[in-house]
């Protein structure tokens, strides 16, 4: 394998156990190397810190696989990371397991690669020259852990551009329906795996929508950036008595609103805005809600753009408190790993100020446990949830 070394003073941060080395860092940067290719990455006095994979064309020019050993990501490795994930989403979720992320990237051992389980059909996506490069080795590791009847890759995501790749969706194996059914918390839930976002569905939530458990029985409802409806769902499961559900997507709402159906949710409405406009307009019509949930997209895709993600996680949450009844709740999220979490409570402090509301922290959420992150590494730590209460 080719070498890497590091500049002096560079190896701090891959030392403690962050697993990328960008390409300033790199002593003599070549850019010969193929994409995808194996590595092994030296301190400036030529002592091995680790293994991974190289990229000239992305600003992470390496991405480690394994610490302090030399070890090419080949089949038999990716075989292995992807059977030890397995066994800890079954020690995790047991049954919940059939429905669940089964790879996420860094946090599994393999990065680039994310893979998203429902039933006896998976979601991949290849986000990286060394994963798509491995793209078959990846596949047939997938199918001797979980037999699965298809595969999708999509490979649509953005990120696939940063590292000089197509973005496409295409079928990896077998066959893969439009639509999928799956099961989580007791509610029968579709997914679109083709066209739907991301891989389908957002599993990094699913331990946080337990929060509402307390708080939802009798309640009006908004589940705002609805998608699939699973926030307001599961409001409906533990006794809300009328739920809206908001999204700019036509697309979501068709879902949200097959996902109603499918749970027996008869007191429900599907409103296509753009969620900040349906708020001013409930808060100037004087209406209230009891419950108000905003589940964002991701609004720092880069550290350059968290002033503008914090104004818009500002605007949001002081439009969201003001449709909040007095004695009611409010969940706000943010899933950009550039915004930290004591900067999103800061922000939520701030505007709960500008709505002219008090409020207290109930219940605080992350990324649900099959999506485990790295200490040494908070770009695999992104969501924040906080419920708050609201006078």
């Amino acid at each position: 394998m080719t070498t890497i070394r590091l500049k002096k003073g560079c190896d701090q941060r891959v030392s403690r156990g962050h697993l990328w080395v960008f390409s300033n860092e790199i002593e003599a940067f070549d850019r010969s190397i193929p994409p995808g290719e194996d590595v092994v990455v030296q301190d400036a006095r030529g002592r091995l810190l680790g293994s991974g994979t190289f990229n000239p064309a992305s600003l992470i020019a390496v991405r480690l696989h394994a610490r302090g050993r030399a070890v090419a990501l080949g089949p038999e490795l990716i075989a292995e990371r992807i059977g030890r994930a397995g066994e800890l989403r079954r020690a995790w979720l047991g049954e919940g397991a059939a429905a669940c992320r089964v790879v996420y990237a860094e946090g599994d051992g393999l990065p680039g690669v994310i893979a998203d389980r429902y039933g006896d059909v998976l979601s991949v996506q290849l986000l990286t020259a060394a994963a798509d490069r491995r793209a078959e080795a990846v596949l047939d590791a997938l199918a001797a852990a979980y037999r699965p009847a298809g595969v999708v890759l999509r490979n649509d995501s953005p990120a696939r551009e940063l590292e000089g790749l197509t973005r496409e969706v295409r079928l990896g194996r077998g066959e893969v329906p439009e639509a999928v059914e799956f099961w989580i918390h007791g509610l029968r839930l579709r997914a679109d795996l083709w066209g739907g976002q991301k891989t389908g569905f957002f599993f990094d939530q699913r331990e946080n929508y337990r929060l509402l458990e307390p708080v939802a029985r009798g309640s009006r409802v908004l589940d705002a950036f609805c998608y699939s409806g699973a926030w307001g769902l599961h409001a409906a499961r533990w006794g809300a008595e009328h739920v809206t559900f908001v999204d700019a997507s036509d697309g979501a709402l068709e879902l949200a609103a097959a996902n109603a159906d499918a749970n027996g949710l008869g007191s429900a409405e599907f409103c296509r805005a753009d969620v900040l406009d349906h708020l001013r307009g409930v808060a100037g019509a004087g209406e209230a809600y009891d419950l108000v949930v905003l589940d964002p997209p991701a609004y720092a895709k880069s550290r350059q753009r968290v002033p503008e993600a914090l104004q818009g996680y500002l605007n949001l949450a002081k439009w969201g408190l003001r449709c909040v009844r007095p004695g009611g709740h409010l969940v706000t999220c943010s899933c950009s790993h550039h915004v930290r979490p004591e900067v999103f409570v800061e922000t939520a402090a701030l505007a709960a100020r500008e709505a002219g509301r008090e409020v207290r922290v109930l219940g605080v959420g992350r990324q649900a446990p099959d999506h485990p992150w790295l200490p040494a590494m908070p770009e695999t730590a992104y969501l924040k949830v906080l419920l708050l209460r609201v006078e």
